[in-house]
Formats: C-alpha cells, sequence, structure tokens
C-alpha cells in the first residue's frame, strides 16, 4: 500500500458485501510486515544465501502472490476505484519493481547459473524504473538465458513506455546469445502499437528453437522478416491475439511460413485478426476483457510457455483433448508438447502426419477465404494445419 493511503479500517467500515466480513487488522498487520522485512534488508539477505545454496538452479519466475482477503480487497477497490483510491492505494508495479531487482542482485551474487527467465505479470512502469539504474553485469545473466517468457499487464499507454524500454531490450537480446525460447506478451484487451524490430532489434538467434509474442499490430512483413532470420531452427511459432494493419494479409504470413518455415512442428494462430476488425468488435464496449467479445474462443487456459520447454525431453506427448472452442486444451498453442526446444529437427514424432489419399487440400494460399478483413476460428484452425503440411482432416493436433 502506498504510504499515506492505507486506510483500509476506514475503507472497510463503509464497504459492502463479502468486504465487510474481512478484519482490517489483518491488512495492516501484513502491509506492517512487509514494510518491516523490505526495510531491515531481511529479504535480499534471505534471497541470496538462498540462491548461495541452490547450485542447480535454472528457471527463476517472478509471480505476484495474492491470497482469497487480498482478492476480494483487490476487485472491490477495481469496481470502486474513483471513490476508494484516496483511502487504500494498491499498486503491483513497486513490488515488481523490488522483487526484480532484489532477485536479480541475489542472482549475481551467488553467480547462479540460471538460464530461464520467466515474469507473466511484469509491470512496464517497474522495468523503467530500473531502466537506468541497472549495473553492467547485470548482462551476464541474459548471456546465460536460454529461455525468456515477459508479459506485461499494465495496457495504460503501453506503447509510449515500451518504446522507452527499446534500448535495454536491444542490449539484452543482443547479449542473450544461447536463446533458444522467447515470448514477449501483453493484454489481449491492448495490442502493442509499436514495430517488431524495436523491441528485438532485427537480432538474430542461432539457436532459437521457439518463439512468441501476444497481443501486437503488426504489418505482415514484420513477422514474415523475423521468422525468416531463424527459418533454419524454428520449431514453433506463436502469433496469439496478433492484429494485422491495414494493407496486410495473413495469407502472406502464411504461404511464406510454408513454404521456407522447414523446420516448422507447430504454429499457433489462437485469436489472431485483423486490427480494423479488432477495433469495431470493442468500439462500444466500455470495458474490454482479457480475451475475445462475446465469449465464445479458443480455450485461454494458461499455457505457460516455459512449461513446454524441457530441455532434456526428446519425445512428442500428444494428447486426445476435446478440441472446442471454449474448452480445448488441444491447442496448437500448447506446442504439441513438442515445444521442447533441445529436439533435433529429426526427433519422430508419435503421431505421424497423414499420407491419405484424401489430403488434397490446396497448396496455394489464395484458396484460404482470407478476405483480408476478419479471421473466424475455424479458418485459423485449418490455417494452423495448412501451414505444417497436416491433413486437414484426420490430424488431431
Amino acid at each position: 500500500m502506498r504510504e499515506g493511503r492505507e486506510r483500509v479500517r476506514d475503507l472497510l467500515r463503509h464497504a459492502n458485501g463479502d468486504l465487510k466480513t474481512f478484519d482490517a487488522t489483518y491488512f495492516e498487520k501484513k502491509a506492517d510486515a512487509q514494510r518491516s522485512i523490505i526495510r531491515s534488508g531481511e529479504d535480499i539477505r534471505v534471497l541470496k544465501k538462498s540462491m548461495l545454496a541452490f547450485t542447480s538452479l535454472q528457471h527463476v519466475q517472478i509471480l505476484r502472490l495474492q491470497d482469497e482477503a487480498d482478492r476480494h480487497l483487490i476487485d472491490y477497490l477495481h469496481e470502486n476505484d474513483d471513490l476508494l483510491t484516496e483511502l487504500v492505494d494498491l499498486k503491483w508495479a513497486p513490488a515488481c519493481t523490488h522483487a526484480t531487482r532484489t532477485i536479480a542482485e541475489a542472482l549475481l551474487h551467488a553467480q547462479s547459473s540460471v538460464s530461464r527467465f520467466s515474469g507473466p505479470m511484469m509491470n512496464p512502469q517497474s522495468v523503467l524504473a530500473m531502466k537506468d539504474h541497472l549495473p553492467k553485469r547485470m548482462y551476464s545473466l541474459a548471456e546465460r538465458l536460454t529461455c525468456l517468457e515477459l508479459h506485461f499487464d499494465d495496457g495504460s499507454n503501453l506503447s509510449e513506455k515500451m518504446r522507452e524500454l527499446s534500448s535495454m531490450f536491444k542490449a539484452i537480446f543482443l547479449s542473450a546469445k544461447n536463446m533458444q525460447a522467447v515470448h514477449i506478451g501483453f493484454p489481449s484487451r491492448s495490442p502493442l502499437d509499436l514495430g517488431l524490430e524495436e523491441v528485438f532489434h532485427h537480432v538474430e538467434w542461432e539457436k532459437l528453437r521457439a518463439f512468441g509474442i501476444q497481443a501486437w499490430r503488426l504489418d505482415a512483413k514484420e513477422i514474415i522478416n523475423l521468422a525468416r532470420r531463424h527459418c533454419q531452427t524454428l520449431r514453433g511459432l506463436r502469433l496469439r491475439d496478433v492484429q494485422l494493419k491495414e494493407g496486410s494479409m495473413w495469407k502472406d504470413v502464411l504461404s511464406m511460413l510454408r513454404a521456407e518455415m522447414d523446420q516448422l512442428d507447430w504454429v499457433s494462430l489462437r485469436r489472431v485478426d485483423y486490427s480494423n476488425h479488432f477495433d469495431e468488435l470493442w468500439a462500444d464496449s466500455m470495458e474490454v476483457p482479457d480475451g475475445p467479445p462475446g465469449g465464445a474462443s479458443d480455450s485461454d487456459d494458461e499455457d505457460d510457455f516455459h512449461a513446454h520447454m524441457s530441455v532434456s525431453s526428446a519425445t512428442y506427448d500428444s494428447g486426445d483433448d476435446d478440441d472446442s472452442e471454449e474448452h480445448s486444451n488441444a491447442d496448437t498453442d500448447h506446442g504439441p508438447d513438442a515445444n521442447e526446444i533441445a529436439l533435433s529437427p529429426d526427433t519422430p514424432l508419435s503421431m505421424p502426419f497423414c499420407t491419405c489419399t484424401r489430403n488434397s487440400y490446396s497448396t496455394s494460399a489464395d484458396d484460404l477465404g482470407d478476405n483480408g478483413r476478419f479471421v473466424l476460428y475455424q479458418q485459423r484452425k485449418i490455417w494452423e494445419k495448412w501451414v505444417v503440411g497436416r491433413c486437414l482432416e484426420h490430424s488431431s493436433r
């Protein structure tokens, strides 16, 4: 809680519904304990000791931890934001900044061998706050990275904030020469309107196996150019919530992927669309949920990118889950568990491609039904299989 805006007792006194059952003392004690830990430096002391003890640590993830009482309080504040921020103001950005800074300091202190970092709830403001204060040796951590997953959860002025972070991304990505898997994502409701290379800076990773982006307004050429740089190594490509700008067409992207990406095993096009159509869908909405309008969509289950990137596994695990729009876990966005980044190109599939005589779908992207205005769920499922040459009738993946 921000100093001067921690009057949770006053808030609960006037609250209604379930929130009235909570004791203000619980929140006050928790806030006092957190302040005491930070002021005493106990958190960084324990983290440094822990990182020294974890001699084989490979993966670090920063998450926002909240219990049931926290969730009720946060939900209530969101619903009554204008009225209550003078009493209680909960901000994730300062906590995210502190967590990132202290973990990085502890990793450097221990000379940790960590090679995978996940931040599925990163706040751009917290990264901006650290941008000019990162020690140069921080980039030694980037040199060891093989997997990076970042999802920024604050949609306000996001493009402007990410533009300010452009130079930092460039330094990190140029240092990360061992990168094998990357995912950079933003809220579905707020697609980033920033050139792809303002984040990736034409970097080419020689070992890249899986690449993903989420919620971005792009020209087709931007996707094509980045994919083409990695056409010899890329096994999986995720383009979730990507909206093509006016003048671009998905068939151009699909055609290039099919023709040039010889190593590609899977591609995910979950909720891809055209930028103008996306804006039209939400034009009359007061609040855009972090998902598609109307609630009918592909599965939006959590599928943490890093969870499918075991550097030791060498087998595909194909499932037969239901592939309905709203309940499926079998979406190709999961990369069919074959998203392991250490697989060699000749690793056999447990479910080989269909070779039946009825697999006669057109090889021309012009026949994919792309109208340049909107994309239907059924279309993109066909497109995903078409790109990697799977039988549209018998492939279950």
